[in-house]
């Protein structure tokens, strides 16, 4: 599937000089590309016209083979350096031309194309270098020709952050291939990329019908899965202790940084402290992001292997969990994960509400809080059936309906 994304970009460059330069260059190539392009199309254009509108005539076809093979005719256009312009225009005017011819240009019914001077200016995908600025960063750029490097501009306030984000991760891992892309000012003269993805088919999902995998958000583990109608097909996913220790690591060593600070009054060494305040919270970011993107994989591989029609997810808000690791941990990004890579395999999921999984009995139906001696041991003091808490828990949430 072919899909465009219009990222808003900045150059990266202390140089404020060179800077103006890079983003010069960009208008410059743009303006080159369309002198190339209107100059194209009219040699075209007189070639088909003097070949009696004929495209199968030989003064038609040399036209397009020294098109093809970028002739003399662009030797008065400068094009900037590593833009590939000259075969770009080629291809966009051919294309062009075809179009019209198809849908009336000989008939009148059509229009020879006109560029404007405001045209995209287009770029190969290969050309575009998507990365993350450093290993403790979620700050994407891409390295262009011309040893241009663009910051893309994403507020965490954007309604489609996080969509976008997990657009680009799966860029930068070559999970998407980025096609044929352009680049423009726009009215308010901000840099903005049309970025084309090639983004692989939903694949239909041979499901059993009704099949619903429930997702427990648990205590001692991230997630807890189970089957609905196969209780023993379940599995624990990730390990909170490995969290807990991670995100202590990053307390410890941001509470230290916190305690040089008060000794430091100003100055350069108050600006480092600060600068390493601000590395340690990027990466404890991107920490939790890169253990969701495990997390939600591992849920999503687990229903596939099953064949899972649904998975109910618990309805998350702020006050509506005791749990500890809650107050610790992503786990609205951690949904929206699981929801983006569901969609992409065909599995349909559910958002249901979790009021009484926990101290619900998954045999009987009974429901009390006794019935959770510990947080990990559940016990139905109606019954006697005993199971691991986030197990039972998950039971109970695969069998709810939204």
């Amino acid at each position: 599937m072919i899909t465009v994304r219009k990222l808003k970009l900045t150059i990266i460059n202390d140089d404020e000089t060179k800077r103006n330069e890079q983003y010069k260059f960009i208008r410059d190539s743009q303006y080159a590309q369309y002198q190339g392009l209107n100059l194209a199309m009219s040699v075209l254009t007189n070639a088909y016209l003097s070949s009696n509108r004929d495209i199968k005539s030989d003064l038609f076809k040399e036209t397009q083979k020294n098109l093809k093979n970028s002739s003399h005719i662009f030797d008065d256009i400068t094009f900037g350096k590593g833009t590939d312009n000259k075969s770009l225009i080629n291809q966009k005017v051919k294309k062009d031309f075809n179009s019209a011819i198809k849908n009336g240009l000989a008939r009148g019914e059509r229009n020879i194309t006109n560029y404007k001077r405001t045209f995209p200016l287009m770029t190969r995908g290969t050309a575009l270098k998507f990365s993350y600025k450093d290993d403790c960063s979620d700050e994407i750029i891409i390295k262009w020709v011309n040893k241009i490097v663009f910051k893309v501009v994403i507020g965490r306030k954007d309604k489609n952050y996080l969509e976008l984000m997990h657009t680009l991760n799966k860029v930068i891992n070559g999970e998407y291939k980025v096609g044929q892309s352009s680049i423009y000012f726009d009215k308010s003269n901000k840099l903005i990329l049309n970025l084309t993805l090639d983004i692989p088919e939903k694949k239909d999902n041979d499901s059993i019908k009704g099949r619903t995998l429930g997702v427990d958000l648990g205590i001692k583990y991230p997630a807890y899965v189970c089957l609905n109608d196969d209780t023993f097909i379940r599995q624990h996913i990730g390990e909170s202790l490995e969290l807990s220790k991670q995100r202590e690591q990053f307390r410890n060593r941001r509470k230290r940084l916190q305690q040089q600070l008060k000794n430091v009054k100003g100055g350069k060494g108050r600006e480092k402290k600060l600068a390493a305040l601000d590395k340690v919270a990027v990466c404890e970011r991107n920490f939790v992001k890169t253990y969701n993107h495990t997390i939600s994989k591992r849920i999503i591989d687990f229903a596939k292997k099953n064949k899972c029609e649904f998975i109910n997810l618990e309805q998350l808000t702020k006050d509506g969990f005791d749990n500890i690791i809650l107050s610790n941990w992503s786990y609205y990004e951690l949904q929206n994960m699981i929801k983006y890579k569901a969609d992409r395999e065909g599995i349909k999921v559910r958002y249901v509400n979790p009021a009484y999984t926990s101290q619900k009995c998954s045999k009987c139906g009974y429901i009390d809080k006794e019935n959770r001696p510990t947080q990990e041991k559940f016990k139905c003091i109606k019954c006697g059936f005993e199971l691991n808490a986030d197990h039972n828990a998950a039971i109970n949430i695969s069998r709810l309906e939204e």
